[in-house]
């Protein structure tokens, strides 16, 4: 569906002489400031590695990040210890370990957000026969954490594990339904946006709001359509995850998306009510629309 827009920042504004994992730790004497240096570096490296890239040498990573060999020498060294990356003994290069699958098998409620979303998931893609995915905040992007592609032989896939931007597309829109209860996520996601855009941005939640769902045309590729809700659970209205139906453009058209709406929302209902017994009472879902709510 998309190229995966995560990117990995130069850190060469960042002392080369400190900073791998746990260098500075082990000192009473340490900045704090360094220290967090130190984490940031550690973590830039194994977020440098992804589908697209999941083996990397040294000076690839020297070259991404800014960073000299030395440092991504020590930063590696260290990873490798804790067994969050591994190296292939004749190529040199390095990819992500299995201790990271151990750290994420243990995010709080992932495992039991899948189980019970998967079953609608199921039944939106047999009657919308478009893809269905579930998207997290993770950080400062959106993550596919599941998906089901459409049986069409062109259709729109992201691909589960993939990362967009939280300031494009119907999903991060669902995501940041109410964007007020994380204040700090919301200033970092619209303070890089033009006034124009932010103006935009707000209105289009404006219309979720009142619709229960969002339509986005081409926001982060060009001819896809994209149509998604807020799953909220709890007492307090929170938003957990969106849920949506993705597709070309040309075949999620507007009369497509209002047919569709009911069916989205229908789905949410039934995710809600699988999750209170989880997290609690849970909110009704948002009121079924007859009007695509979102930029075309």
């Amino acid at each position: 569906m998309a190229q995966n827009p995560t990117h990995t920042a130069p850190l060469s504004d960042i002392p080369d002489d400190r900073g791998a994992l746990g260098d500075e730790c082990d000192s009473d004497t340490s900045d704090t400031s360094d220290t967090l240096r130190g984490v940031d570096r550690a973590l830039a490296v194994l977020l440098a590695f992804s589908r697209e890239t999941p083996t990397l040498g040294v000076t690839e990573l020297s070259e991404r990040l800014g960073l000299t060999k030395s440092a991504i020498h020590r930063i590696l060294r260290s990873l490798l210890a804790h067994g969050m990356v591994t190296q292939d003994r004749e190529t040199r290069a390095y990819s992500l370990g299995f201790r990271v699958l151990a750290l994420a098998a243990g995010v709080a409620g992932e495992a039991s957000l899948r189980q019970i979303c998967v079953p609608h998931m199921q039944w939106l893609r047999a009657a919308t026969d478009e893809t269905i995915g579930l998207y997290v905040v993770a950080g400062d992007v959106r993550m596919c954490l599941e998906e089901l592609e459409s049986p069409h032989l062109l259709r729109m896939a992201a691909g589960v594990g993939r990362c967009f931007p939280l300031d494009a597309g119907a999903s991060s829109k669902a995501l940041l339904a109410e964007g007020a209860a994380n204040a700090d996520l919301w200033r970092r996601t619209t303070g890089r946006l033009s006034a124009t855009r932010r103006a935009q941005f707000e209105a289009d939640l404006e219309r979720l709001r009142a619709a229960g769902y969002i339509v986005t045309r081409g926001e982060t590729v060009v001819g896809s359509a994209s149509m998604a809700a807020p799953i909220r659970v709890g007492p307090h209205n929170e938003v957990m995850a969106a849920l949506s139906i993705a597709g070309p453009a040309s075949r999620l058209d507007d009369a497509q998306a209002e047919r569709f709406a009911p069916l989205l929302l229908e789905a949410i209902g039934r995710i809600a009510r699988d999750l209170s017994a989880l997290y609690g009472e849970a909110p009704a879902a948002g009121r079924v629309g007859v009007h695509a709510a979102g930029r075309r």
